[in-house]
């Protein structure tokens, strides 16, 4: 079985790494620091999965995703309550990219520029 798991490049990297634990409910399973100020892998998991935070390294061409005024990719967030999980991002610094479709989704774009499609998780 495969696996696609997102790897965001983010300044300040432990920065983010709190953000998306407050903002998202993630658990900070795994971190590896590279020096005092950056950090080469963080491994955070929600009620749905995982994804990886590191600092930007350029010369590995991971670059800090505000310095573009666009981006190719969108992550999807699937979670029970899109607005309140939408007032709390913005709450914390993130920019509302398309307001909340009742139990549909919204965008945003966090405060470390990636951008993130907010989706109601179906239950069954």
């Amino acid at each position: 079985m495969s696996d696609c798991i997102p790897y965001l490049a983010c300044t300040p990297a432990r920065h983010a790494v709190d953000w998306y634990c407050h903002v998202f409910g993630a658990t900070c399973s795994e971190l590896i620091a590279d020096g005092t100020e950056r950090i080469a892998h963080a491994q955070l998991t929600t009620a749905n999965g995982r994804f990886f935070v590191s600092s930007v390294y350029p010369e590995q061409h991971l670059h800090d995703g505000r310095t573009q005024v666009s981006t190719s990719t969108a992550i999807v967030f699937l979670c029970p309550d899109i607005q309140m999980l939408v007032d709390r991002a913005v709450a914390a610094g993130a920019i509302l990219l398309r307001a909340v479709v009742v139990n549909q989704n919204a965008k945003i774009r966090d405060p470390f520029g990636h951008t993130w499609i907010i989706v109601q998780q179906q239950t069954t």
